[in-house]
């Protein structure tokens, strides 16, 4: 295994880095997390840090966050507070790092449903983020395992602008899906226009990877019909191209995305889509929840699926878990042992784990399903799911079985051949990407 090593400060920087702690604490608390949402307008900009959702009760809970790590004044606590009632969000959190005199300010600010939060002691930190009532951990080590998480998303999204900027089309393509994605359908007005719009989105791009592979070959990029396979294309699924990677990464986000929505639409209206009808006097026929039926067959299937599942509310925070935190994969010879801490951490029980498993079949069914098991090796795993995130999901296994101070996972003792190789290899290639510096990734 390679002895290279990536470190985290402890004490993180101001701006993103410290957006990455911060939503680090809420994802390892058992949150959904968003984060930098944008929307634009000619005459204005609207920038949000974080938004969270707490799935574990009976009603969800959204919550706006502002992270500051410089100077900050009561103009900073009200544009949150007006964010706040522009969104419907009624839970905000302003965190920082020095009062800057402005000690009196959470008493001021949480009438108006905003915790103001200082962070001055980043040990305590999770102590502290706790008695706050935002959350508790399960297992403290995983907050560094998301500050890493964060860490490959931010370089996927800074190399596709950086490849934008040369003129590469399918850069451009990406960037624009990654909007589409992340803003676009935050702001949409109900679950079911969020669906909508994913679609939409997808349908302009459905071959996003393998038409710009195509480029990098040296064809035209077409994100609607490219070569099945091509050297890039091979290449990336042996863990090269980080910006082929970073599109596979963005097609798997638009797919939890519509999970998450149907998750919400199915909260949203627990019995059922409304039906077309006339109106009382019956000389009306009301078209409720036109957007809805429009939605192609696979999502209404899905969402039959969806709701007969007891735990359903808590499937997309599992499935954010598992894609960027466990790597998209379980080891097949251990699967018992990591279902329970999926459990755990889910808070789905275990025997529902492998059910909540199959949501990518029944929402976006394809050919011998998504989960594959690529020759003699115990790990399991989701097609396309980037290597890079499959590293950091492997680095999660030496967290979760404690061997972080052994040279490698010998200990794990795996059932077939390649397991440690494969193990071994997606660890490499995530410590690679992590140690590019800002001028490689351009």
């Amino acid at each position: 295994m390679s002895k290279k090593v990536v470190e985290l400060p402890e004490i993180p920087g101001a701006g993103e880095e410290l957006e990455d702690y911060i939503a680090a604490l809420f994802q390892a608390s058992g949150h959904f997390v968003e984060k930098q949402i944008v929307e634009s307008d000619p005459a204005d900009l609207l920038e949000l840090d974080i938004v969270t959702t707490d799935y574990a009760h009976e009603q969800a809970t959204r919550r706006l966050i502002e992270v500051k790590g410089g100077k900050w004044g009561y103009t900073d606590l009200f544009k949150v507070v007006g964010w706040m009632r522009y969104l419907k969000i009624q839970h905000g959190a302003f965190f920082h790092t020095r009062w800057d005199d402005r000690e009196t300010a959470p008493t001021r600010m949480t009438p108006l449903g905003l915790e103001v939060v200082c962070f001055e002691d980043f040990q305590a930190a999770p102590e502290h983020f706790s008695e706050k009532g935002f959350g508790t951990f399960v297992e403290p080590k995983l907050i560094a395992l998301w500050r890493f998480s964060y860490g490959v998303e931010r370089r996927f999204v800074h190399l596709i602008h950086e490849r934008a900027k040369k003129g590469e089309q399918g850069a451009r393509s990406a960037k624009t899906y990654h909007r589409q994605i992340n803003n676009g359908t935050f702001l949409a007005r109900a679950p079911e226009e969020s669906a909508a719009m994913l679609y939409e989105a997808y349908q302009e791009h459905p071959q996003l990877t393998r038409g710009y592979a195509h480029e990098l070959d040296g064809g035209t990029f077409d994100p609607q019909s490219a070569p099945a396979s091509s050297p890039s294309y091979e290449a990336m699924l042996n863990g090269k191209y980080p910006e082929l990677q970073a599109c596979t990464y963005l097609e798997h986000r638009a797919r939890l995305a519509i999970l998450k929505a149907a998750v919400d639409y199915a909260l949203t209206h627990p019995d059922g889509a409304p039906e077309f009808r006339l109106s009382e006097d019956r000389e009306v026929f009301i078209f409720q929840g036109l957007t809805y039926h429009a939605l192609p067959s696979t999502f209404h299937r899905g969402m039959e699926w969806l709701r007969e599942q007891p735990n359903f509310r808590r499937y997309a925070t599992f499935w954010q878990q598992f894609l960027w935190g466990w790597g998209g994969f379980y080891l097949e010879d251990r699967k018992e042992q990591e279902f329970k801490w999926m459990s755990k951490y889910s808070g789905i029980p275990a025997d529902e784990i492998p059910i909540a498993l199959e949501a990518f079949d029944h929402f976006f069914p394809i050919s011998s399903g998504w989960f594959v098991t690529a020759g003699a090796t115990d790990v399991r795993m989701v097609k396309l799911v980037p290597l890079i995130f499959q590293g950091l999901g492997a680095h999660h296994r030496r967290l979760q079985y404690d061997l972080i101070d052994q040279p490698n996972l010998s200990a794990l003792n795996p059932s077939s051949w390649y397991t440690l190789n494969d193990l071994h290899k997606r660890i490499g290639c995530a410590v690679d990407f992590l140690l590019l510096t800002e001028k490689e990734l351009k």
